[in-house]
């Protein structure tokens, strides 16, 4: 099958960008054939793309009438001669504009969505009607889709979650008798949807050794290092910024912490696990709790709740030997790997493409 990605303008640096690559891999290896088509210009950092096929429509120097335009007009040319299965669609507006080009190619093709945060986050979500189907990165976001099946939906709602390497190395836990390693990887947020400023606030009332490695990067830096200095603990954190390949830089760990107010999947939970590390996460909505079992593979805290997070830091600083053996997490990860994700995607589109012929 030939499957064309709908992208919003992106920064290169998230999340979303590792499971698009992470689907488009997964798919290529049964045998179809992706491209990504970037809308709205190219990324801040476009090195995400360098061995990916796509193309970039309009430019955010443009208006929004001409951007339209050379989206509508400049992706149905596209369509005609890429001439796709699937198209898959990250939000409303995408939806949108993938069903306008499709009519004015005259081309036929699945229309699926596939979001990447909670259902009220995202924009025009009365443009999910158009869809076929839904691709789901999270039973919590599956559930929030359920009221979007329009008339002509033929593929429903399934659940693929998000794509990670789970055939990696395991990080080693740090050495008996050594300070406890709390890792944090994500966009750096001061009390939005990320919290580090909790992390920080947290690990002030700490006792006994401990590091804190911080992976990422964000406006928002600043504001947190002068933060963490104001609280006397900034010599007991790593500042690493944003790394192309963050596990790369982690050297061991005793747990990953996600903070986050909110996400859609969670997926940097995933990519601890695939490597024996434990979690500490916020009991946000949604996705972590079908990543994580509490006591088993991680531990929860409410949202914004920094003592009860402290709580759990300090846990394990004070007992390691709660943490659970690497191959148990490691096999935990498995059923997000690229191949079970992309697997569950390419049979939602064949189970559609079957439907049709019937028809």
């Amino acid at each position: 099958m030939r499957i064309v990605f709908l992208v919003h303008v992106m920064s290169g640096r998230g999340g979303t960008e590792s499971a698009i690559l992470g689907l488009m891999r997964g798919l290529e290896s049964i045998g179809d054939e992706c491209r990504v088509c970037l809308l709205g210009g190219a990324s801040s950092d476009p090195r995400w793309l360098d061995t990916t096929p796509h193309i970039i429509f309009g430019s955010p120097r443009q208006s929004r009438l001409r951007r339209f335009w050379e989206y509508s007009f400049g992706l149905a040319k596209e369509l005609r001669s890429f001439r796709p299965d699937v198209i898959v669609a990250l939000d409303g507006p995408r939806l949108l504009i993938g069903k306008v080009a499709l009519a004015l190619s005259g081309h036929r093709a699945q229309l699926w969505s596939w979001i990447h945060f909670p259902v009220e986050r995202i924009a025009m979500t009365q443009m999910l009607k158009f869809a076929d189907g839904h691709l789901a990165i999270s039973e919590g976001v599956a559930g929030q889709l359920m009221p979007f099946l329009g008339k002509r939906s033929k593929g429903g709602v399934v659940t693929i979650y998000n794509p990670i390497e789970t055939d990696i190395p395991v990080v080693p836990r740090p050495a008996p008798g050594g300070p406890a390693v709390f890792v944090h990887i994500g966009r750096l947020e001061w009390d939005r949807q990320k919290r580090v400023n909790d992390l920080l606030a947290a690990a002030a009332l700490l006792k006994d050794k401990f590091r804190i490695i911080i992976i990422g990067d964000g406006d928002e830096r600043p504001r947190l290092q002068q933060y963490s200095r104001e609280l006397g603990i900034d010599d007991r954190i790593e500042w690493l910024g944003w790394k192309t390949e963050p596990w790369t830089a982690v050297k061991e760990a005793s747990a990953l912490v996600l903070t986050s107010s909110f996400e859609g999947f969670g997926i940097v939970l995933a990519e601890a696990l695939a490597r024996g590390v434990p979690c500490i996460s916020s009991d946000c909505k949604v996705g972590p709790d079908e990543i994580i079992e509490e006591g088993t593979s991680g531990w929860f805290y409410p949202v914004g709740n920094v003592e009860a997070l402290a709580q759990r830091m300090q846990q394990i600083i004070d007992g390691p030997g709660i943490l659970p053996g690497p191959e148990a997490l490691r096999a935990s990860a498995r059923k997000f790997s690229v191949q079970a994700v992309a697997s569950r995607a390419s049979a939602a589109f064949l189970a559609v493409k079957g439907r049709v012929a019937d028809n």
